[in-house]
């Protein structure tokens, strides 16, 4: 699985070489690009998925968010679950 901060190459090359093992099994991304501006930064999963890079059974979101905001809210909710 993989947990994508955003876009650019990080992300092309996550979801590049993925396909070569039969593609993530689990795919969240957390970008503020949107779809319409045709970059990959804002490509949406099911992008992913006609290529192969995300298997169609894959659990998979991609949340429309600023990264510096929503980050700690994540890691906090991790951290709360992990210790209960």
């Amino acid at each position: 699985g993989a947990f994508m901060i955003g876009g650019g190459i990080s992300k092309h090359h996550t979801l590049w070489w993925n396909q070569y093992r039969e593609g993530l099994d689990y795919a969240f991304y957390i970008t503020t690009a949107q779809e319409f501006d045709g970059s990959l930064s804002g490509a949406l999963v099911r992008e992913a998925i006609s290529w192969g890079k995300v298997t169609q059974k894959a659990k998979q979101s991609t949340l429309h968010a600023e990264v510096t905001t929503i980050l700690p809210f994540i890691y906090a909710a991790l951290l709360s679950k992990l210790q209960n």
